[in-house]
């Protein structure tokens, strides 16, 4: 198993500062360039009259399941506060809906209706297929390399569950 790299590791290596600005502006270019990504998401979206925060709380739902508003809050990066209101309009609209945690009755769980996950699996759906059009350039090796170091990358920042 390999070990989190220290900051203080990470600082003292010239080379792997330079190689993490490589990255960071590859990863800045590559945020710049997305629009054959984000155009056919925002497109879709657009047509179900979801704003950005929406869609990214349907994502959420979607990939991981129903959540407690703290743990959907994090993931979605909306703030604590805002959250709510989020969610208080998904669910006005049929799309999420929110029900106690059965073993914690303080804690609200959120989850998608059918609605709700018929909307998530249009926006995956066209995740998927832009980004077949990224993969396509790739020979099969290339993708097989491209998703080991990925892999690699995401152990170094997974936090343990319990």
């Amino acid at each position: 198993m390999r070990k989190k790299a220290t900051k203080a590791a990470v600082d003292s290596s010239r080379g792997l500062r330079e190689q993490g600005a490589r990255f960071f502006g590859k990863l800045l270019d590559f945020n710049r360039d997305r629009s054959v990504l984000r155009d056919p998401v925002k497109q879709f979206c657009d047509a179900h009259e979801l704003s950005s925060p929406q869609s990214h709380v349907i994502i959420w739902l979607g990939h991981e399941g129903p959540l407690n508003t703290g743990a959907l809050s994090r993931l979605a990066d909306i703030h604590d506060k805002s959250i709510t209101g989020v969610v208080d309009r998904l669910e006005a609209r049929g799309l999420v809906e929110r029900t106690r945690h059965p073993s914690d009755r303080r804690s609200v769980v959120n989850a998608l209706t059918p609605e709700g996950r018929s909307i998530y699996e249009g926006i995956r759906e066209r995740i998927e297929t832009a980004l077949a059009g990224f993969f396509a350039t790739l020979p099969p090796d290339e993708l097989e390399t491209l998703f080991r170091l990925m892999d690699r990358l995401h152990d170094t920042v997974r936090v343990p569950q319990d």
